[in-house]
Formats: C-alpha cells, sequence, structure tokens
C-alpha cells in the first residue's frame, strides 16, 4: 500500500490497535549509563522491537527505578534483559543480519547501505564503542555521517537515527 506521506502511516498505525512485534532486535554492549538504557529500551518499545539485550559480563547494578523512569515506562512494554558476552552468540537467530554502528575502517555509511526486514542492530559503550567479541558478530558495520565539528553522537542518538532509517526503509 502506497502512503501519501509519512502522517498517513502514522494515523493508520495508531488506529489499528496493537501491533505486531517488528523483526528488530537491539543489542546494547556494555552501556555505562542508566539513562542510556532508559533511552534504548524507550526506543524499542518506540518500534516494537521483537528482544533487546545488554551485553554485561558481570551485572552494571543499575536501579530499577532509574532505567523505569528513563524509559518512561517502556521497560515493561518491550522485551528485555541482560545477557553475559558468551551467551549472546547463541542467542541470535540465524535468519537476521547483525549490522553494527561503529566506525571501523569498513563501515559503510547507513544512508547509503541496504538494512534487511529481520535485522539485529548493536551499538556499543558510550566511551569505547562496541567490544571486539560482539563486534564480531557483525556482517556489516555502517556509520552515521556527522559534518559538524564533534564527529559522534550520544549512543541512543545514533541507535534512534539508525533505527528510524531502518524503518523507513521498511515503509518506503
Amino acid at each position: 500500500m502506497a502512503w501519501n506521506n509519512s502522517y498517513d502511516l502514522f494515523k493508520e498505525q495508531r488506529s489499528s490497535g496493537e501491533q505486531p512485534k517488528s523483526s528488530l532486535i537491539i543489542v546494547a554492549d556494555n552501556l555505562s549509563s542508566p539513562m542510556n538504557v532508559g533511552a534504548v529500551l524507550r526506543l524499542a518499545a518506540n518500534l516494537n522491537a521483537e528482544k533487546t539485550w545488554f551485553v554485561y559480563e558481570q551485572d552494571p547494578g543499575f536501579r530499577s527505578y532509574k532505567i523505569k523512569s528513563t524509559s518512561s515506562g517502556a521497560s515493561e512494554k518491550t522485551d528485555w534483559e541482560y545477557i553475559k558476552p558468551e551467551k549472546l552468540p547463541l542467542n541470535l537467530p540465524n535468519d537476521y543480519e547483525v549490522i553494527a554502528i561503529e566506525t571501523t575502517d569498513n563501515a559503510e555509511n547507513i544512508y547509503s547501505v541496504q538494512l534487511p526486514e529481520k535485522l539485529v542492530l548493536i551499538v556499543g559503550n558510550e566511551r569505547f564503542g562496541i567490544s571486539d567479541p560482539v563486534l564480531k558478530l557483525a556482517t556489516k558495520h555502517v556509520f552515521i555521517p556527522v559534518p559538524g565539528p564533534i564527529a559522534s553522537l550520544n549512543v541512543s542518538h545514533a541507535l534512534g537515527v539508525s533505527l528510524y532509517e531502518w524503518y523507513r526503509q521498511m515503509n518506503a
């Protein structure tokens, strides 16, 4: 079905009641801020992600009320959990493509890449990026072009830009 504009698509989706889970999985590797964990969960709920994994070697010790408040209640409306790095590969579905948002030498501009319908999207630590073991799970690396003097985005902003580029492509 062709949509005259994105507002028509938004109205249709809002009026049709509960939406099925999207074929989207989010992986956040070793985030250091509970506020970013909350923002990731809110984005997951915005797009009705199938699953969100937060990768940690040890319990990050975040207070649940901090995550709940920064996610605006999304922590109760989306399927998420903490997972150890060695368990992540065992849980990723085989029929999903794994893409990392990371500025590596072989990264491609996200706006030049056709994103798959079944997507695992990985973001990394606010300071250090995606750890090597988790980065190795990705079949492709993408970057977000940033033309200003600060060459990086907050992890939740980078995830938001990437998720909505995926959403735009899936609904074009």
